[in-house]
């Protein structure tokens, strides 16, 4: 996973060294700084409602969170959403995490199935929620990744958001990239050239398609192989695989 938290730098290092997914809590790396006031959907999750955000997250419904399933378990019990900084809620808009779910078939060893819902102790209205899409996404498509994360691997947090766009993957092909690992049918891998790429402090955070059909969210950073290597692309869960999961939690049209 890519997961910040103190000891992600210690990690970091380690798993730069082998061919083992990186577990951390991930940043965007080779990136540029986001336009502010847009993508507000985006939510940092936080050990405290003032704290800094170690995981990332997106607003699907008015009290659902949409993030990974490695970034649950670890008392981050609130959420800033809307927020274009890394610390504190000021331009966002704040809630406590109530419920975390996690998706019943995931894997914490493969990272299978990595997508988990949060809800909210309350409705955030002056957000609109990002759309969930459940298309399949093949190879060669231009997609988006946004966060916090650091802007190296083992490096500090970015303090502001920042975004980067990655090509997607056949999943053949980035297991062969990633090997031993696999790439199951419930990952998505996006990414792999040298210095663009989501890192530690990212997990969680969307994937999303932007073109003529409107921006839409297919997926949330996993994990990957270090951070902008070379031909080796980050993996994020695959949104259309668990469209049984999340689609309860969707706003009823």
């Amino acid at each position: 996973m890519k997961f910040a938290l103190v000891l992600a730098t210690i990690a970091a290092a380690v798993l730069a060294q082998d061919a083992s997914p990186d577990n951390n809590f991930i940043e965007i790396v080779g990136g540029t700084e986001a336009a502010v006031g847009q993508h507000r959907y985006l939510a940092g999750l936080k050990a405290s409602a003032t704290g800094t955000s170690s995981c990332g997250g997106s607003l699907i419904a008015p009290n659902v969170i949409l993030t990974a399933a490695h970034c649950t378990g670890h008392k981050l019990s609130y959420v800033v959403v809307g927020s274009h900084y890394l610390s504190g809620s000021s331009d966002g808009v704040p809630a406590k995490v109530v419920k975390e779910i996690k998706h019943p078939l995931n894997n914490p060893k493969t990272y299978a199935n990595d997508v988990a819902i949060l809800v909210l102790d309350r409705n955030i209205t002056t957000i609109a929620p990002v759309r969930v899409s459940f298309e399949t996404v093949p190879a060669n498509v231009l997609t988006w990744v946004r966060g916090w994360g650091t802007t190296s691997s083992g490096g500090a947090q970015s303090s502001v958001l920042k975004e980067v766009s990655v090509k997607s993957w056949d999943n053949a092909k980035a297991s062969i990239a990633l090997a031993p690992n696999k790439v199951d049918a419930t990952m998505l891998a996006a990414g792999g050239l040298k210095g663009e790429d989501s890192c530690q402090g990212d997990s969680g955070g969307p994937l999303t398609i932007e073109d003529a059909a409107g921006e839409r969210l297919v997926g949330v950073v996993s994990w990957g192989i270090g951070c902008a290597v070379l031909n080796k692309p980050g993996v994020y869960g695959r949104l259309s695989t668990a469209q049984a999961f999340i689609q309860p939690y969707l706003p009823k049209t």
